[in-house]
């Protein structure tokens, strides 16, 4: 019965840990997705101005 209980625990810990680190680094590529677009942006700002 207790080592039931531990493999389970031990399974949702684990799945829990995964979901946490694959979300931490979707936030971190998004960052840098939306840090690329307001690069690209600003580049066509100033491309504007220049006309």
């Amino acid at each position: 019965m207790k080592t039931t209980f531990l493999i389970s625990l031990a399974t949702v810990l684990s799945i829990a840990l995964l979901v946490t680190y694959m979300v931490r680094r979707e936030q971190r590529s998004m960052s840098q997705l939306s840090a690329r677009f307001i690069k690209l942006v600003q580049k066509f700002n100033s491309w504007q101005m220049m006309k």
